[in-house]
């Protein structure tokens, strides 16, 4: 999918992503084993370890809300042209790890620690695999945050730790003030409705527009990953429950308040375009943990790793730069 800086030429067909899957879906059981392993959440989680570890670097890849690992197979690919292996695998309640309700629609979490947990679990998986005693973690949004707690707590466990677009604030897409959304969406849970949706949100939609989307400004890979989304019967994720968005306010808040203990490196990585999270947040966040590297892209949206190819690209050289050239 090659693209011009910031976007690609034009939609390719139903046809073209099927091609692309395929070819895809080939590299990755040349390389990958899945297995599953027990989730803390109760149920199990879809991980997919590297058959052939790099003998330069492993890196965790910890994804973001609604995401899956069939997404991140092209990213995945092309750090490994780089001498970086990567470990993919489905955040329980997402993709094709076991949900927490019976309506498979609803993005809901009990607690983040959690994905916290979860993501320790995923950890031990490659290290008995590798026999190391660290790795590296390589984040989005959501993923950041849980990468992030669990620097916090098991500084021993992560090496180095890549940043895309953390999710230390979010946008609401509402015109009520942040101070009060999160006290009404605590009452809301205490009522009992946290498994409800948050308020304007929905089952997962099946026909947003490129015009509308506020992740990536690739018209290709907006398409093709709409197509997977579309395709694979336990992608689709609809909005959060308040459950989550109460859950996701602690854990914010626990990560921006702990940036100053944060023991390893960082480089983080933001968007000027980014209408999820704020950025700006972002780059006190980094500001404070003091070993962080930062750098926005400014014609680039939230999902930096979706973005067109001179943006990855570049995205891809720092990543190398960070893990490996700098030991």
């Amino acid at each position: 999918m090659k693209a011009a800086e910031g976007t690609t030429d034009r939609m390719l067909g139903p046809q073209e992503y099927r091609q692309r899957y395929r070819e895809l879906q080939d590299w990755y059981r040349a390389h990958f084993a899945e297995k599953r392993i027990r989730s803390s959440g109760g149920g199990t989680l879809r991980v997919a370890l590297p058959s052939a570890p790099s003998a330069k670097v492993s890196a965790i890849v910890v994804s973001g809300r609604t995401e899956f690992i069939e997404k991140y197979l092209e990213f995945s690919r092309d750090l490994q042209a780089r001498g970086i292996s990567t470990v993919l695998y489905d955040h329980c309640g997402q993709g094709n790890s076991d949900r927490l309700l019976d309506d498979r629609q609803k993005g809901h979490i009990d607690s983040f620690l959690t994905y916290v947990e979860d993501l320790k679990r995923v950890i031990e998986a490659l290290n008995h695999l590798t026999e190391n005693t660290s790795v590296s973690i390589i984040s989005h949004s959501m993923g950041g945050t849980v990468a992030t707690l669990l620097a916090l707590r098991h500084p021993e466990l992560i090496s180095k730790m890549v940043l895309g677009s953390p999710m230390c604030a979010i946008r609401t897409g509402t015109t009520v003030p942040q101070f009060l959304i999160r006290p009404l969406v605590a009452a809301a849970c205490r009522a009992g409705y946290g498994e409800r949706y948050v308020p304007t949100t929905g089952p997962y939609q099946t026909d947003l527009k490129f015009s509308d989307n506020l992740f990536t400004s690739d018209e290709t890979r907006f398409g093709y990953n709409r197509f997977l989304t579309n395709s694979l019967d336990f992608a689709p994720l609809g909005g959060p429950t308040l459950r989550w968005l109460h859950e996701a306010y602690k854990a914010m808040a626990e990560m921006n308040d702990g940036a100053a203990r944060l023991r390893g490196p960082l480089l983080t990585l933001t968007a000027a375009r980014d209408q999820v999270i704020k950025t700006a947040v972002v780059r006190t966040f980094c500001t404070i943990s003091g070993n962080c590297s930062y750098k926005q892209y400014e014609d680039a949206r939230h999902e930096l790793f979706m973005e067109g190819d001179g943006v990855r690209e570049d995205i891809h050289a720092r990543i190398a730069r960070f893990l490996i050239a700098e030991g």
